[in-house]
């Protein structure tokens, strides 16, 4: 009986300026001898329409070629597939090919892509938590505030242009930034209110080696949330260096919780971020994980 083959969800317009992402891939997997169809994602048929159709005609590995908005997409395409508590039965793969590639670096997949497609050939499974919040599942998390403005500043023009410098420039245009009041509901039903410049709610705690937010785990059953107080020049440089030694939680700008379900809410009503893309989206929220969610494909 013949394999299925794998389904590459590319975005044609990622990766450097004046590449053809598609050739490169193309000449990479017949190194390998794979099995593949490559779909283009389009301005009418996303990498969220492109995943869930290829899931429903009986695709099993699905692989979200592209930056952080494909791989978000595509983690929704499969999620809108999914039965609630049973074990996912569609395997993903992420070849990088953006800027931050987020997701990416929380599992380990290598930028480099004849190593990015050995890991979706041959790497070995692991089965994580997604989140949700509205109609949107994440992997990665959530933000308000200022969170949500640093990803809004980082236009696809600044991107291409200066990379990973763009994230850099917007995140020093929100120091100073002014504080709202967040509330928010744990798991034990006791609402909180806190004052701070932004909010976040994670699923994963290390990107690549850095960890940001150590008690956070990709497989717990848990979210972690957490309420950046406050934000001046001094505290970034604090911050980035607690982040470097893996104590964030020790800082007196930050506060965490955990939870299986969240409810939150800001004044004033503010926009969202999900896996580092803006969405239509504002306060108040309800967020919640649903563990053992996805199965994806990480280095062995």
């Amino acid at each position: 009986m013949n394999k299925k083959p794998m389904i590459i969800i590319l975005n044609p317009a990622s990766g450097a300026a004046g590449e053809e992402p598609r050739a490169a891939i193309e000449a990479s997997l017949a190194l390998q001898d794979a099995a593949y169809t490559i779909l283009e994602t389009t301005s009418e048929m996303g990498g969220r329409e492109l995943a869930a159709k290829a899931v429903n005609e009986g695709a099993t590995h699905i692989v979200a070629c592209g930056g952080d908005g494909t791989v978000m997409a595509v983690v929704n395409g499969i999620g809108e597939t999914l039965v609630e508590g049973a074990e996912p039965h569609v395997t993903m793969s992420i070849i990088p090919r953006g800027t931050a590639n987020l997701l990416a670096a929380a599992l380990g997949i290598p930028t480099e892509l004849e190593a990015a497609i050995e890991v979706a050939i041959a790497g070995r499974e692991r089965v994580i938590d997604l989140g949700r919040c509205g109609d949107y599942l994440f992997a990665l998390g959530l933000g308000l505030g200022l969170t949500e403005r640093f990803v809004a500043r980082s236009s696809a023009h600044d991107k291409e242009k200066l990379g990973v410098y763009a994230y850099a420039r917007a995140l020093f245009q929100e120091l100073g930034a002014r504080p709202n009041t967040f509330s928010f509901t744990l798991d034990d039903g006791v609402q909180r209110h806190n004052r701070g410049v932004a909010l976040g709610v994670l699923n994963v705690g290390q990107m690549g080696s850095l960890a940001v937010a150590p008690d956070a785990k990709m497989d717990n059953g848990l979210l972690d949330i957490f309420i950046l107080h406050r934000f001046y020049l001094r505290d970034l440089m604090r911050i980035v260096g607690r982040i470097l030694v893996g104590k964030i939680n020790e800082d007196r700008a930050i506060t965490f919780h955990q939870a299986r379900r969240f409810e939150i809410n800001s004044d004033p009503p503010l926009d969202l971020q999900i896996d580092g893309e803006p969405v239509d989206l504002k306060t108040p929220l309800v967020v919640e994980v649903l563990p053992r969610a996805l199965r994806v494909r990480i280095p062995n």
